[in-house]
């Protein structure tokens, strides 16, 4: 029994103009945040690489591999996902499946980050755990 009143499950529904607005505020947000971070994790490293070369301490790889290719590969990467925001509104998909995409583009910025401030405290780890073992 099909009325007119159902919705076909293969049709997709337009959406409201709120949350149209949303949508683009939230890319908008996005977009800022990824492109703060570009700057931002540039300065960060380059101001633990400087502390790091001064005390002379051996470096695990992960920090040296993040110190030889920061000012690259970290604006790239944050770069590359503000642009990753607004290249995916060109297909036509799912209004829903686009803030997915927007609120996954988040949380890799995120986790990111996350992980660049790990690799940064990773000499520091390692110090502390060699001062643990030498008592």
């Amino acid at each position: 029994m099909n009325t007119s009143c159902e919705l076909n499950p293969f049709q997709f529904r337009t959406p409201s103009y709120t949350s149209v607005a949303i949508y683009w505020g939230l890319n908008g947000f996005v977009a800022f945040f990824c492109l703060i971070l570009a700057f931002a994790s540039t300065r960060l490293v380059q101001s633990f690489a400087s502390l790091f070369g001064g005390l002379g301490v051996e470096l695990p790889w992960p920090t040296r591999f993040l110190f030889a290719t920061y000012f690259w590969i970290l604006p790239l990467y944050f770069a590359g996902l503000a642009v990753l925001l607004f290249t995916k509104d060109l297909w036509p998909k799912d209004f829903h499946l686009k803030r997915l995409i927007t609120v996954r583009i988040f949380l890799a910025a995120l986790v990111m980050t996350g992980v660049v401030v790990f690799i940064l405290y990773l000499p520091l780890l390692t110090v502390a755990s060699k001062l643990l073992d030498s008592k």
